[in-house]
């Protein structure tokens, strides 16, 4: 993992809202297809990207740098999207 990344992910878990924008704007383009390819719906891609980033930046301190941190964040992103289509 890059310095830069694990810079933002430290400030990320002391709820710097600078560093989750950062974040963000870093993984919203990859994070929102891995949403769209299970959800097809523009929309409802788009609702569960929100709240699985939203489900990021709250559990963030869950993520203890073992693997991938983009490899966590799309578990995540699958998780939010599997859970929408049991429903």
């Amino acid at each position: 993992m890059s310095d830069q990344l694990e810079h933002i992910i430290n400030n990320c878990k002391k709820e710097d809202p600078e560093a989750q924008k950062k974040l963000y704007d870093m993984f919203k383009d990859q994070m929102f297809a891995v949403c769209l390819r299970y959800l097809k719906n523009h929309q409802d891609a788009e609702d569960i990207f929100i709240e699985g980033f939203f489900k990021v930046l709250t559990k963030i301190g869950n993520y203890k740098g073992d693997g991938s941190f983009e490899g966590w964040m799309r578990k995540v992103m699958v998780n939010e999207s599997l859970m929408f289509l049991r429903k």
